[in-house]
């Protein structure tokens, strides 16, 4: 699923329009089947991973003990004990970074050469430079390929250096080669 297009699609959404949809996946998400099917996979002293909405991020855990709606887990680091939803557990391995809305940067704020970074459609992280601005994406070159991304979808580098296995590429030492004779 393609959550940072769902999110921003819900950006446009009336409160009325969101209560609906908690409803109806509130619903969704207490069906006994869909919990069934959860109860199933696991088992005590199993290793997962579960989603703190409040802190949204993942953490580690291994399951003590399976009730009716809930898992009672122990957080790796903590060793604390905590009942968390069944539909918290994260099966499978799911990618739970969601971009905020119109946190990205702007075409105003980049400039050729800049070092910036993008998840891919696998939610990998990649990095590269900007060796274009278009009005509706950047094309980054990774140093593996070129890549057009929506402004919306990269964050800058900061301190960023180029891996030593990742040479230069000639259009961007073409870019600083005009830059270095503009100046003078």
């Amino acid at each position: 699923m393609d959550f940072d297009l769902i999110v921003s699609q819900l950006d446009q959404a009336t409160a009325f329009d969101l209560y609906r949809l908690h409803a109806a996946v509130g619903r969704l998400m207490d069906d006994p089947r869909r919990l069934d099917a959860i109860k199933r996979s696991l088992h005590p002293g199993m290793e997962v991973s579960y989603f703190d909405a409040r802190k949204n991020r993942l953490f580690p855990a291994r399951i003590l003990e399976i009730r009716r709606t809930r898992a009672v887990v122990q957080p790796v680091p903590t060793g604390e004990r905590w009942a968390v939803p069944l539909f918290a557990i994260n099966l499978q391995g799911a990618h739970t970074d969601i971009a905020p809305g119109k946190t990205g940067l702007d075409r105003l704020s980049l400039k050729i050469g800049d070092a910036v970074g993008f998840p891919d459609k696998d939610g990998n992280d990649r990095f590269g430079q900007v060796i274009k601005l278009n009005p509706k994406r950047a094309k980054i070159d990774t140093g593996q390929g070129v890549w057009a991304v929506p402004y919306s979808m990269l964050f800058p580098v900061v301190d960023g250096e180029r891996a030593p296995d990742q040479p230069a590429t000639p259009q961007i030492e073409a870019l600083r080669g005009d830059a270095d004779n503009s100046t003078g």
